[in-house]
């Protein structure tokens, strides 16, 4: 590992008081950085474009602000790739029956294939960083994560 990312890196991944939090971000950047740029490269999707259509293929009917909710990116992320994605035809927008200004979101036929398309590069690559856990291992970190999260609101305000 010292070969590949340095001595520092094994000190900030190891003794620091920070290095849990480091743990999660480092894995988080060697996740996504690669998938996003490949993604991009094979499908011409942004990461804030690839978001939106996973939520969509989740729960149809959303709103730019449920997308950010859930997601933590900026607003004006989340509307720059609205906007992409209606220019380029892989989402639609309609008005809410009950709510006259909200503009829900559902996918294309043309954004469900590109989904269809760019889902497996995700799957790879978490099967390739899960691979070092034993089954019972992956079930615990699971467990663990969704621990975390569920506790989210106690430490989100500390902002």
């Amino acid at each position: 590992m010292v070969e590949r990312f340095g001595a520092l890196s094994l000190v900030m991944l190891n003794d620091t008081p920070l290095s849990p939090a480091w743990r999660l971000n480092f894995l988080a950047n060697f996740f996504t950085g690669p998938v996003y740029r490949e993604l991009e490269q094979r499908t011409g999707l942004s990461r804030a474009e690839f978001v939106i259509l996973f939520s969509l293929s989740q729960r149809s009917g959303l709103v730019a602000r449920d997308i950010c909710l859930v997601t933590g990116l900026p607003k004006n992320s989340i509307s720059r790739a609205v906007s992409t994605l209606l220019a380029r035809k892989l989402i639609e927008r309609r008005p809410d029956a009950g709510d006259k200004r909200a503009k829900l979101l559902a996918l294309t036929a043309e954004g469900r294939a590109l989904l269809d398309q760019a889902v497996p590069l995700f799957e790879a690559r978490q099967s390739a960083m899960r691979a070092a856990l034993t089954a019972e291992e992956a079930a615990q970190f699971d467990a663990l994560l969704a621990k975390m999260i569920d506790a989210m609101p106690g430490w989100v305000g500390a902002e």
